[in-house]
């Protein structure tokens, strides 16, 4: 399993790093992607999901969702150690 790293810098821009992931899934840096979800808060305050992928259904979707949130906890925590 690959961590990717959430850094203050170079992530800023969406439009940006997104490309730059998909970029990173194009070239097999993550291998198949099975189910994402990606979440965004807009400047008027609407929150947006997508869940994407071949396995995207909804309760896959809420798995990733949940396990990412996990794994966002425990890096967070981690780093400040």
């Amino acid at each position: 399993m690959k961590v990717v790293e959430f850094s203050r810098e170079g992530w800023r821009d969406p439009v940006k790093t997104l490309r730059k992931i998909a970029d990173e899934l194009e070239a097999g840096d993550y291998g198949i992607c099975k189910v994402g979800v990606l979440g965004m808060l807009t400047d008027d305050g609407e929150v947006e999901v997508f869940g994407f992928g071949a396995d995207a259904e909804q309760l896959q979707s809420i798995a990733v969702l949940r396990l990412s949130e996990q794994k966002l906890i425990d890096t967070i925590l981690n780093a400040e150690e």
